[in-house]
């Protein structure tokens, strides 16, 4: 009887044991799935952010345009085709009225791209690689580029087109500040028609500083 006991005994600790072995297999192939498909991966710091909401307000764009005023633009954050996944951008500009007025510039921009987590990597540091390809892209075709105290990563540059219309040949200028917080990567640039020196240059830093100031705080 007592061999019964004991022989019934080892079964239920058998039992145990192999039900124990196979919920740990199970739960570690659990998280080892997950842990590959990104569920662990940060999304970052924001939420998918509207530009408008980090465009100053019109007392501090006063000195960077005449007279100016919102465009009527949709700035709410989409996708790239509107649908489905990825980064979401949104954009929202400040531009003179009547248009065509330089004082210093004709227009600011605030350019937003917020990124999320993926199955290989967190939404951080997909904006990083985001800035950097760009950077990248921008040193191969010769674009000069200085590095600005702003966020986690920050480049100024300044872009030039030249336009031909009835035999008036027409610079545009547009200076601009690149920078990263977390996991958005921003844009803040100024349009102009006379070439920007080192005080256009110095207010749009100021601008970028600005927009980076009113970047929710993240609590």
């Amino acid at each position: 009887m007592v061999d019964v006991v004991q022989s019934g005994r080892s079964r239920w600790r058998l039992g145990v044991a192999i039900t124990s072995a196979f919920v740990a297999v199970v739960g570690g192939c659990g998280v080892a799935a997950a842990w590959r498909l990104g569920f662990f991966n940060s999304d970052g710091r924001f939420d998918d952010l509207d530009a408008c909401a980090l465009m100053p307000d019109a007392t501090a764009l006063a000195p960077l345009v005449s007279n100016g005023a919102s465009e009527a633009v949709d700035s709410r954050p989409r996708t790239l085709f509107g649908f489905g996944g990825g980064p979401t951008r949104s954009e929202c500009k400040w531009s003179s009225v009547p248009a065509g007025v330089d004082r210093p510039f004709r227009t600011v921009r605030v350019f937003v791209e917020t990124t999320h987590a993926t199955s290989d990597a967190s939404g951080p540091e997909n904006a990083a690689e985001s800035l950097r390809v760009w950077h990248d892209n921008r040193v191969r075709r010769g674009s000069g580029m200085t590095s600005v105290d702003i966020g986690e990563k920050g480049y100024g540059i300044t872009d030039t087109a030249t336009y031909v219309i009835a035999f008036a040949r027409i610079e545009v200028f547009d200076v601009h500040v690149k920078f990263r917080v977390s996991n958005a990567v921003l844009d803040v640039s100024a349009r102009m028609h006379d070439q920007p020196g080192d005080s256009e240059r110095a207010q749009v830093e100021g601008l970028a500083k600005a927009v980076a100031a009113r970047l929710p705080s993240g609590d």
